[in-house]
């Protein structure tokens, strides 16, 4: 927790916002965003722990500093699956603490001998935030190319390896076949790790016999497999997907198809920046098209919140002032996009929001790009969203944020 938002807390990095909803959903993005679950303090001495957007708690009162360990361990189980807790507190966290207090420590991590060791035919990883958020992403990498497996992640997790890497199988979890084109059905054993129910429920992925590793085992894995190198094969749902999307990448046709306004946002990124989207068909097609090379660079929530793109972006701009930023939202704005817009201009930090919709403020392909040069401000593009189909044609109906 590097900060809070809401009522402020003397000691800890806090960011004053009057209205509680905005305030938890800043939280709730700033936990989406990771590595940490976000944090406010809401009215009533309430705080509100978070990594699940737009998630309606009934809250836990803590009314006993004995009850303190417990309640701690609660809000750290929301960082292992992304979800949310809220705690009245009606205790004096600053008187001594009693003697009989003891922390509840992690449980012990799992060993080598619980781990899948090897397998005879083909093995697919699917990934999911839970690697990111635990730093072991470095660790899957190694795995994956010892083993010669590939690696389909969720797109909570885009950015585990670079779109051009032979391990790289694609995003998954967003359309109802995504599984079965990357090849689920046909596989010896399925390695699942840091997933996050939203994105991936099991009964759409699991189907060939599972392995469930820890993200904090991820190393250990890498270091014990014993199998023999497989090979990555091209799979459907990437070639399928490609041959849609590449001629769209480059198309200069106005409304802009959305893989182009997509690509151009790529471009308009410098390394390390972010872009942000809210669920819908801008965050579809950038969670499905977005071309990425490192971890954390877009941000697509697993849930749907109001606001959440703008309110990831005010969070991204507040990490790092200096970041290169966008939030993508589709047309008609909500008034909550409006309220973090308000609330970033009065910190004074610049903030990016484009809009996709039937008409806008650009005329071209060109001045998309322009525009996108900006560091502040709204832009309005007309995007042509019936290519979404073509989408649908390839992978089947969207299934996420259901």
């Amino acid at each position: 927790m590097a900060r809070v938002f809401g009522s402020p807390v003397p000691g800890i990095e806090s960011v004053a916002v009057d209205d509680p909803a905005l305030a938890a959903l800043l939280a709730d993005a700033d936990g989406r965003l990771g590595p940490n679950p976000g944090a406010a303090l809401l009215p009533g001495q309430v705080l509100r722990v978070s990594c699940r957007p737009g998630t309606s708690v009934d809250p836990v009162v803590l009314d006993d500093v004995h009850h303190l360990p417990e309640a701690v361990a609660l809000a750290a189980d929301v960082a292992v699956q992304p979800g949310a807790v809220a705690l009245v507190l009606e205790v004096d966290l600053d008187e001594p603490a009693p003697a009989s207090l003891v922390p509840i420590g992690a449980s012990a991590p799992d060993r080598a001998g619980s781990l899948p060791l090897d397998a005879t035919g083909r093995v697919i990883v699917l990934a999911g935030p839970g690697v990111v958020r635990s730093g072991t992403a470095g660790a899957l990498r190694a795995f994956a190319e010892r083993a010669g497996i590939g690696v389909a992640n969720t797109w909570g997790a885009k950015g585990l390896f670079d779109w051009r890497s032979p391990h790289h199988m694609g995003t998954v979890g967003l359309q109802e076949r995504d599984f079965e084109l990357c090849g689920f059905e046909e596989a010896a054993l399925l390695i699942a790790s840091g997933l996050d129910f939203d994105e991936s429920p099991r009964d759409r992925w699991a189907l060939a016999p599972v392995a469930d590793v820890p993200a904090h085992a991820l190393g250990e894995l890498a270091s014990a497999w014993a199998g023999e190198p497989g090979t990555v094969e091209p799979n459907e749902l990437f070639t399928g997907l490609a041959a849609v999307v590449q001629p769209l990448y480059r198309s200069d046709a106005f409304p802009l198809s959305p893989a182009r306004a997509v690509i151009d946002l790529a471009a308009a990124m410098a390394p390390g920046g972010l872009v942000t989207a809210d669920p819908g068909p801008a965050g579809f097609w950038v969670a499905r098209t977005f071309p990425t090379s490192e971890p954390g660079t877009v941000a697509v929530p697993a849930t749907v919140a109001d606001g959440f793109a703008a309110a990831a972006a005010l969070v991204g701009r507040l990490r790092d002032p200096s970041r290169r930023v966008v939030a993508v939202t589709t047309a008609p704005r909500d008034p909550t996009t409006d309220a973090v817009l308000v609330l970033a201009r009065s910190l004074g930090l610049p903030l990016l929001l484009e809009t996709w919709g039937d008409a806008g403020d650009v005329g071209s392909a060109g001045d998309h790009a322009a525009a996108l040069e900006r560091a502040d401000g709204v832009v309005d593009v007309a995007v042509d969203l019936e290519q979404t189909q073509l989408l649908l044609d390839v992978a089947g109906e969207l299934v996420a944020w259901r």
